[in-house]
């Protein structure tokens, strides 16, 4: 079995011997750092306004307005309607109720 394989391999090693180190140009490096130090310049999002705290906080003011709606006294089931008054009871309770001689 090494005989069936070791051509191929020998084949394989030699095209390996003639092969040299990639380079790079000249100041790659500089100009590298030069673009990951502009990139690290830029503006970055403020505490309160990153996406998560965003998401996280509208989740948070829901469930509260949420939890709010359902509480007892607050409900439409609970709300109570204003009783209408006349003129009359409305005179009544202030005893503002005019006697006349005619």
């Amino acid at each position: 079995m090494k005989e069936k394989n070791t051509p191929r391999v020998d084949e394989h090693l030699h095209s390996l011997q003639g092969m040299r180190e990639a380079e790079t140009d000249l100041f790659f490096y500089t100009r590298l750092k030069a673009r990951m130090d502009k990139r690290r310049e830029q503006p970055q999002w403020l505490f309160p306004l990153k996406p998560a705290w965003l998401i996280a906080s509208l989740a948070l003011l829901l469930a509260v307005n949420g939890w709010m709606l359902w509480q007892p006294g607050t409900g439409t089931a609970q709300t109570k309607t204003p009783a209408t008054s006349t003129l009359q009871e409305f005179a009544a309770s202030y005893d503002m109720t005019i006697s006349s001689s005619y």
